[in-house]
């Protein structure tokens, strides 16, 4: 009976298949929030909202997402995507950070049917969004100089001490991660009220 329940949650191909699906629509999702906010938005705005306006706008897929599969490792898979994505656009140290951040999340889901439980959710999908805002300040406080000269001429002088202001200060990382934890978590709960209202109700999962 055990080795059944065991193999009940773990990933098979149909679940793989699922999760890649939904993550590559999720990707895209951040792409359209990234361009559209660079272009409408101040630097200063840029920095502070864009990794919860992504987490608002992605949670109605995750939420449908989690709760088809319902099995450990979701976030981690999300994490996997995330990181390649990254790496693609040149930023491969995100990946090591992002995969990081899917274990610690995956650590928080531990439990049984934790997926389909909503505030346990909501939690490692916010934990998820929040680290995934903190681990971009990485680079500027453990190899600054290394990381500016990476950037050469994609970034004016001005858009590098920009970039240091919002991700080089302790305080206002501080305050990106506190925006990005209350705007997914937001965004999650509104996610969950389309699932109910228009999935679970039109059994789709």
């Amino acid at each position: 009976m055990e080795n059944k329940n065991n193999e009940n949650t773990k990933l098979k191909l149909k679940d793989i298949v699922t999760l890649s699906i939904f993550n590559v629509a999720i990707l895209v999702i951040m792409v359209i929030v990234k361009i559209v906010i660079t272009m409408v938005a101040t630097p200063a705005l840029n920095y502070l909202f864009y990794v919860g306006v992504m987490g608002i706008f992605c949670a109605p897929l995750y939420v449908v997402m989690s709760n088809k599969v319902a099995k450990h490792g979701i976030l981690f898979v999300t994490s996997i995507f995330c990181g390649l994505m990254m790496t693609v656009f040149g930023s491969a140290w995100f990946l090591v950070v992002i995969l990081a951040v899917g274990i610690i999340c995956e650590i928080i889901m531990w439990g049984e049917n934790t997926y389909k439980q909503d505030l346990r959710n909501g939690i490692g999908y916010t934990v998820y969004w929040t680290l995934y805002a903190l681990g971009s300040s990485i680079p500027l406080f453990f190899f600054k100089e290394q990381y500016l000269s990476s950037l050469g001429s994609s970034y004016t002088e001005e858009g590098k001490e920009i970039l240091i202001r919002y991700y080089g200060s302790p305080d206002m990382v501080l305050l990106i991660g506190l925006i990005t934890a209350v705007l997914s978590f937001l965004g999650f709960c509104v996610g969950i009220k389309f699932f109910k209202k228009h999935v679970k109700k039109a059994k789709l999962v």
